[in-house]
């Protein structure tokens, strides 16, 4: 009995070896032909996890544009402090349900009530008229508070207070509301480099830098200092060099570019489950939000536009 034991263990052993050279093939072929969804399409076949997923996408973007979407999905680093994860709104709009617990250093994909970490996908591509390709990914997060304390304390406020000036310059600096949309968005250009950026407030972000003017309400205006000339800077872009991670501010869930998660709590890409929005029913859709959904702003029709 202890040999036919041994026996296993050395069987399992060979099969671990097995699995983790492919693997390791996989990722070094990815790199070498400048395809990264080579990788995963391996991975899925040897450890059969992917749940049809990479079927869907290719049902309605087609089997070349889905394999980017799968390919350049984020990893996602969160912010110390931040509990929710992004989730499918259609089954979880609260904390309750979206929340997990904020363990530095852990891959985390499902919230502590067993909702998976979701994405919604949306594709815009234009390389049939020597366009580029462009990816969003669009996260759902039951609200947004962009001053936690300020949203405390407007929250701990007498009625007579709460209804007052300061009560509403409170509630201004907490920046609540409910439902939250951010996004992560790719650009994949005709010469095959490949750009990013992440929502933060009003504008986009790239790498991190302060201060990022995009953010602001308004584009602002520099006046000369002698009086006869200003400037309006132009909200940019933001479009960076992809680093394949995008990282989740506490409480407002603005992003910007990191190039990996250091010791913070993550969502790697592969735990995603991704949601094509154009697969979505017009009931679907139709819901009430406290701001704009995904499929109603601008950008989700032209991708290059500045604003969120």
């Amino acid at each position: 009995m202890a040999s036919q034991r041994g026996q296993a263990t050395l069987e399992w052993t060979a099969v671990v070896l097995l699995v983790a050279l492919v693997l390791g093939a996989a990722v070094s072929l990815a790199a070498a032909l400048h395809a990264p969804w080579i990788g995963r399409t391996i991975r899925c076949a040897v450890l059969a996890g992917c749940r049809g997923e990479d079927a869907r996408l290719a049902a309605v973007y087609g089997a070349d544009a889905a394999a980017f979407v799968r390919a350049y999905a984020p990893n996602v680093a969160y912010e110390p402090g931040t509990l929710t994860l992004p989730v499918d709104y259609r089954t979880c709009r609260s904390h309750r349900c979206s929340d997990a617990a904020d363990l530095a250093g852990t891959d985390v994909w499902r919230t502590t009530r067993g909702e998976p970490a979701t994405v919604f996908t949306r594709v815009v591509d234009r390389r049939a008229d020597g366009g580029d390709l462009h990816v969003q990914y669009w996260l759902y997060y039951p609200d947004s508070t962009y001053f936690g304390p300020a949203h405390a304390a407007g929250r701990g406020m007498p009625p007579a207070l709460a209804d007052s000036l300061a009560g509403e310059i409170t509630r201004t600096i907490a920046g609540h509301h409910a439902d939250d949309w951010e996004s992560y968005q790719v650009r994949v250009t005709a010469t095959g480099e490949v750009y990013a950026r992440a929502s933060a407030h009003h504008g986009y972000a790239g790498m991190l830098q302060w201060p990022n003017l995009n953010e602001l309400p308004f584009e602002p205006t520099l006046h000369s200092p002698y009086g006869k000339r200003r400037w309006t800077r132009r909200r940019t872009g933001a479009w960076t060099p992809a680093t394949g991670w995008t990282r989740v501010s506490r409480g407002s869930h603005a992003g910007h570019l990191v190039s990996g998660p250091g010791a913070e709590r993550r969502t790697e890409a592969d735990g995603l489950v991704l949601v094509p929005i154009e697969a979505m029913g017009s009931h679907e859709t139709a819901g009430d939000f406290a701001v704009k959904p995904p499929w109603r702003k601008p950008v989700y029709s032209d991708p290059l536009r500045t604003d969120t």
